[in-house]
């Protein structure tokens, strides 16, 4: 029993990632502008992030969950895709719906900036049905600790 329980313990390790940062706060321009904020999970490639924007359908909050890849073999250069819910404004209306995205990311490692360039269509379900698919963006965020 002792020698599964340390082997078990030695192959805890492997199982383990580092995400490339902890947190970051910054700005997302493009077709839906406004702030954002994306925090990993501890030793996961998996974030969450919020943001608050307005596009000409008006103003909404979105929570979004991401799953990062390394590109290249560098933690630099990150992949991510996911989803997540929306709600706010749609058309002078309060409505809520669904979101995906995808999209590339850059880290600098001597400044803690990163960029990222991103696409989400939307499509809401609740209230006012609609959907826009050409929502791309410059995400532009600051990098910190907690």
């Amino acid at each position: 029993m002792k020698h599964i329980i340390i082997f078990g313990i030695l192959l805890l390790p492997l199982g383990l990632q580092a995400q490339p940062y902890e947190h970051s706060a910054g700005v997302r321009a493009g077709y839906t502008s406004g702030i954002s904020y994306k925090g990993f999970f501890l030793h996961s490639m998996n974030a969450i992030e919020a943001g608050v924007g307005y596009n000409r359908h008006g103003l909404n909050i979105s929570a979004l969950f991401l799953i990062h890849k390394e590109l290249f073999g560098d933690d630099q250069f990150l992949a991510y895709f996911g989803g997540g819910l929306f709600g706010g404004q749609w058309d002078e209306e309060f409505s809520i719906g669904l979101t995906a995205v995808g999209g590339v990311e850059y880290t600098l490692r001597k400044t803690p900036l990163n960029f990222g360039l991103d696409w989400r269509p939307m499509m809401n379900v609740y209230r006012n049905f609609g959907y826009d698919f050409l929502d791309f963006g410059l995400t532009v965020r600051y990098r910190f600790k907690l």
